[in-house]
């Protein structure tokens, strides 16, 4: 894996040089080529979890949009988000922050949504106080979108940033800060590469092994990183567990455990995978359900047939919940943890198990939180792991009272008055326009070598020629013609890649907005 590091590090200087060398002329190109480059970083791994000649390059791009006013700042508060789901922690956060700050009047700002659905998380709650605006529905690059982000940034007073690690455009349009409201970016993707390091005034981490690794590897001093609570919408349990087993195949007296992750996720966790099986023939009541992988893929067709069907897969579910409901415990995944899913169960009583079987070096592929990180249950190797769960089935006392727990500091975390006062600290933010930033360092150890493997198998582990065709789009018209032909003769790259980025994304903003019942 070493050797696909330096590969990947080597294709990564080679966008950077190509979006540099644009740069000079071609700022719209420069910019497009710029999210390319660091899409191919975040999704292949090259040593780096911040990379500096690109900050600075997108950092001289954003300096040249134009200045904005100062206008008097309401009570309002802009998040940027690049895409949003209905799944995916960085859309729950938006929708609760909304709600859990609901003195205050909200503007969503999408920077790419692109043709994918407005999730009904957030679309249900648009009105008086929430509002959405789309920056990819009318004609422009990236830097037209950038421009018009910081505009929008100038009439709120705190901008968050929920964008996705390679998105550019709030990295271009807060490269200087100046009369903008303080820009805080929420670090969700903290085990990954992400642009953008230059850009906000402070860097809020949701837990302290991110914070970490971004002092250590991203160049991010103490002075501009804070660790926060995500807020959650802890609704509480509404069904009994014996009530909600049967929907699952489970008697209401075997022990039920939930994972909640994508496929990709589990790959790489044999020796994970391995456990629980063991646990699972050592326990006749043991069962385990995973929300999100394919039921019939293995490795989950193989574990349901040796287990008679006590290890289910049970695919992609659009609500979550009624399993997390029918649960007894929650499982965090392996080798990549997924701290959102964890929460969200343990907030209904379900004690939380999360396999540390990383090397300590290696933290942010596991799960911690501050506030319940002495209530998880972190066993460090397969037989730990193993024994954490049958003591869970074999004392239920200790499971319900350590559940219990956790759904009552999770409570205190992630809502009410607690998370509203750190919440509300932020929009006193002073700016930070110094250049005191660090240069970020590149690794080649284990934490380097384990993400560029488990990167190796998702399908987020593009080419570079395959990035950049798919944001021809984003590019005026004479660069996006020029560049086709260049991703043509590199094999990749299709007809409809030259059709605007905007069009497709304003087509589907229209049909949003239709009215029921009129034929399309």
């Amino acid at each position: 894996m070493s050797d696909r590091l330096d590969d990947n590090h080597e294709t990564l200087e080679e966008m950077y040089a190509a979006a540099a060398a644009a740069a000079r002329r071609r700022p719209q190109r420069a910019a497009a080529l710029a999210q390319a480059a660091a899409e191919f970083a975040w999704g292949n791994h090259t040593g780096w979890f911040a990379y500096e000649p690109l900050e600075l390059l997108l950092t001289e791009l954003g300096r040249s949009l134009p200045s904005v006013p100062v206008p008097t700042r309401p009570r309002r508060t802009l998040h940027v988000v690049t895409q949003m789901y209905q799944s995916g922690g960085h859309t729950q956060i938006i929708a609760g922050w909304t709600d859990q700050l609901a003195d205050r009047s909200h503007e969503i700002v999408a920077t790419r949504q692109m043709t994918s659905p407005v999730p009904a998380k957030i679309s249900s709650r648009l009105g008086d106080r929430v509002s959405l605006t789309m920056l990819d529905t009318t004609p422009g690059s990236l830097l037209h979108r950038a421009a018009r982000l910081r505009a929008l940034a100038s009439t709120a007073d705190l901008v968050v940033s929920h964008c996705h690690p390679f998105d550019v455009v709030p990295a271009l349009a807060f490269a200087d800060r100046r009369d903008l409201p303080p820009v805080v970016y929420i670090d969700n993707t903290d085990h990954v590469f992400w642009v953008g390091v230059r850009a906000y005034d402070r860097v809020v981490h949701l837990r302290r092994s991110g914070q970490d690794l971004a002092q250590h590897r991203r160049g991010l001093p103490m002075e501009r990183s804070i660790v926060r609570n995500r807020p959650l919408s802890v609704r509480g349990r509404t069904k009994r567990r014996e009530t909600a087993k049967p929907q699952w195949n489970v008697r209401a007296s075997d022990v039920l455990v939930v994972t909640a992750a994508d496929s990709s996720k589990f790959q790489g966790g044999d020796t994970y995978l391995a456990a629980v099986e063991a646990a699972v023939a050592a326990e006749p009541r043991l069962q385990w359900r995973v929300a999100g992988p394919n039921p019939e893929s293995e490795p989950w067709a193989g574990l349901a047939r040796r287990t008679s069907g006590r290890i289910q897969a049970v695919g992609m579910l659009t609500d979550v919940a009624p399993l997390h409901h029918a649960a007894d415990v929650y499982l965090d995944s392996f080798p990549f943890a997924g701290l959102t899913s964890l929460l969200e169960s343990g907030g209904l009583g379900n004690p939380v198990v999360t396999f540390r079987g990383h090397r300590p070096e290696c933290a942010v592929w596991g799960s911690d939180s501050p506030g319940i990180d002495h209530l998880m249950l972190r066993p460090k190797s397969a037989d730990q792991l193993r024994d954490t769960l049958l003591d869970l089935v074999r004392r239920p006392r200790e499971r319900v009272s350590r559940g219990s727990a956790t759904a009552q500091a999770i409570l205190e975390c992630h809502t009410g008055p607690g998370w509203v006062a750190d919440a509300e600290s932020l929009y006193l933010t002073p700016q930070r326009l110094g250049d005191d930033l660090l240069a970020p360092v590149r690794g080649r150890g284990h934490l380097d070598l384990l993400t560029v493997s488990v990167q190796a198998t998702n399908p987020f582990s593009r080419t570079g020629a395959d990035i950049t065709a798919g944001l021809l789009g984003a590019m005026p018209l004479t660069d996006r013609i020029s560049m086709w032909r260049q991703t043509r003769r590199g094999g990749a790259g299709r007809v409809r890649d030259l059709a605007p980025e905007w069009a497709a994304a304003a087509v589907r903003a229209r049909l949003r907005r239709r009215p029921a019942g009129i034929p399309g």
